[in-house]
């Protein structure tokens, strides 16, 4: 904790505190030896081929699923289910997750793209009241099952 950058300071405001870090980190701590690596953080990011933040893409998540297309032209991931043209209903495709999208293919081909749902189905208010479902005792289901005959063996 001795050569920490903000051991026994104190700063007026962010702004002070990342000047200090930044002067800090500059002065003192790229130019003495590193306790892991026994280098110079300067001399090693110098002869470093680095690529410059900003000019790589950015890190691309992605999962790929295969998938077979139900006679409704429906693929079904992750509890939700995505359309595709009917012409491919039965067939195999592969579903690629990116980041907040799915695209399906079929031989390679993007054959549709889809937002992610946002969660699981909510309420529907055009729903029927009358069509829940009943409660019951679970006594009623037991006193059915013995109420049936059993089969004769063989």
């Amino acid at each position: 904790m001795q050569r920490n950058a903000l051991a026994g300071k104190r700063f007026r405001s962010w702004e002070h505190l990342n000047a200090w870090l930044l002067e800090w980190a500059t002065t003192v701590a790229d130019t003495r030896v590193h306790g892991t690596t026994h280098e110079v953080p300067r001399e090693r990011f110098a002869r470093e081929q680095l690529t410059p933040l900003g000019t790589r893409r950015v890190y691309a998540h992605e999962r790929v699923m295969h998938r077979t297309v139900a006679p409704d032209c429906l693929v079904a991931t992750d509890g939700s289910r995505y359309s595709v043209p009917a012409r491919y209903a039965g067939e195999d495709v592969v579903v690629r997750e990116l980041l907040g999208s799915y695209e399906i293919l079929h031989q390679g081909a993007v054959i549709a793209r889809h937002r992610v749902a946002a969660g699981p189905p909510h309420h529907d208010a055009g729903y029927p009241a009358g069509a829940d479902v009943a409660v019951r005792d679970l006594g009623v289901y037991a006193a059915l099952a013995e109420a049936i005959p059993e089969e004769p063996a063989g």
